[in-house]
């Protein structure tokens, strides 16, 4: 049986799941992405919430389209930064490279970001001529198409939202328990969110292999354009 594994971004580094034969899902943190543990020998398909591949422009047809699905929670999908702000060595100069190139400038989220999105496209790039499958997934939409394409209003940073998502969640895997993995790691390492993000990119992974997983856009610039749920 080939290995899954969902991962989201979180304070320690990232955090990775997996389902078990048991069918339970194993939760760990690695520092990076060079970690031992994604050098299975049966790890076949790697689902990350992270852009993977960027475009000279900025934009991506996948943003777009995903913005228009996701209506009120559009604004949970950034803004990626072009590909040459990519390699800017401080904040200014993303913000001027950026803007030269599309006339926006990088926002603090996505330069937050650019460490974990230099390390995803390294992650790509070693693995481009191997067998492991590696796409891109985002949570708020794993977790609308978790709830039958409609969308999930309430943010999960809220006491709503968060347990909306828990049971959208406990419908595919009945043995989740929150507290269980909340008790198991510290909030300086991973936030709630995270633990909950992780599993849904895990169950769009899982779809991936299954050839039922949906995707934006239908036609992507170039391969690893598309965001998948």
């Amino acid at each position: 049986m080939s290995t899954v594994i969902g991962i989201d971004g979180c304070r320690a580094g990232w955090i990775t799941t997996q389902i078990l034969d048991n069918q339970l899902i194993s939760f760990q943190i690695i520092e990076n992405l060079n970690d031992d543990y994604l050098k299975q020998s049966n790890l076949s398909h790697i689902g990350i919430d992270i852009p993977l591949q960027l475009s000279h422009t900025g934009k991506r047809l996948a943003e777009v389209e995903a913005r228009a699905l996701l209506k009120k929670r559009a604004c949970t999908i950034f803004s990626p930064p072009t590909l040459n702000a990519l390699s800017a060595k401080n904040y200014i100069d993303a913000c001027e490279v950026n803007f030269k190139e599309c006339g926006k400038r990088i926002s603090k989220q996505s330069w937050n970001l650019f460490p974990k999105i230099i390390e995803a496209h390294k992650f790509l790039e070693n693995n481009s001529i191997s067998k492991l499958g590696v796409f891109e997934v985002h949570p708020e939409l794993s977790f609308m198409a978790m709830n039958d394409m409609n969308l999930v209003e309430a943010s999960k940073k809220t006491d709503i939202g968060k347990e909306i998502r828990i049971k959208l969640i406990k419908k595919f895997f009945p043995t989740f328990s929150f507290e269980l993995v909340r008790n198991k790691y510290k909030k300086n390492q991973v936030l709630d969110d995270d633990i909950l993000d992780s599993i849904s990119v895990l169950w769009s992974t899982q779809r991936i292999v299954d050839n039922i997983a949906q995707f934006v856009p239908k036609d992507p610039e170039k391969i690893n354009m598309r965001i998948y749920f």
